[in-house]
């Protein structure tokens, strides 16, 4: 066992040389929210491009005059080029979730899903998101490194309610507008991995409510680049 052990220290001190050791951090400098003096919110979707959800929840949006972020599994860019191309068309800004959402290890030495991702932006659009988020918001020292290489932010939130598990349209808003302060990042759901099909009609139902909610306690929606006063897309892509 010990002479196992060794072998496998071994073999990964290259990969660890290479990352850097003091460059590795468990946890990030992740953007949770923004001032909280500003009147401004920013409304997140994750885990699309899931077809005609992800289109209701945008025109819904733009009922509201309401910009959304859209934490995109880059994977379904290419599978559902014509709504990636819409919601960008229309205001919405799109970030990066991944290639195709695997929960991170901390034995995955060579996070990969980040870049990938950022390729396959490249490859559609010319240029690539500045924020990341990654799956179930899990990090290790090898995505938070993968996501500097990228010259990326990391984005959570401060906002959740498991609207992926709500079936009451009426109670996620309510959760939703009982957490919410100016600055907030509220992260909600409009797939599921990826896959197209997920049904994520509460939230799509959910979303009027928030949105005059907001606006009754004086909160304007704003795209996340808005609202951290960043460029929302770079041209360097790795």
């Amino acid at each position: 066992m010990f002479v196992l052990r060794s072998v496998l220290v071994l073999a990964l001190l290259p990969v660890v040389a290479r990352a850097g050791i003091r460059g590795l951090h468990w946890s990030d400098v992740s953007i949770t929210h923004a001032d909280r003096t500003a009147p401004v919110v920013a409304i997140t979707f994750d885990d699309g491009l899931n077809g005609p959800t992800t289109l209701a929840a945008a025109e819904t949006l733009e009922r509201y005059n309401a910009p959304g972020t859209f934490f995109v599994v880059a994977r379904t860019i290419t599978e559902q080029p014509d709504l990636a191309k819409r919601l960008r068309d229309h205001g919405h800004l799109l970030a990066n979730h991944s290639y195709d959402h695997p929960r991170a290890k901390k034995t995955d030495l060579r996070y990969t899903q980040a870049s990938r991702a950022q390729a396959t932006f490249f490859a559609a659009y010319g240029e690539c998101p500045t924020f990341f988020r990654p799956p179930w918001g899990v990090q290790t020292p090898w995505v938070n490194g993968a996501v500097k290489r990228d010259h990326m932010r990391t984005v959570l939130w401060d906002v959740e309610v498991a609207d992926w598990d709500e079936k009451n349209p009426e109670r996620l808003a309510a959760n939703v507008l009982a957490k919410v302060r100016p600055g907030s990042i509220i992260l909600l759901h409009d797939g599921e991995d990826g896959h197209i099909g997920a049904n994520r009609s509460t939230t799509v139902a959910a979303l009027p409510a928030i949105l005059e909610g907001l606006k009754a306690r004086g909160l304007t929606p704003v795209r996340l680049d808005t609202l951290l006063g960043m460029a929302g897309y770079q041209k360097d892509c790795g």
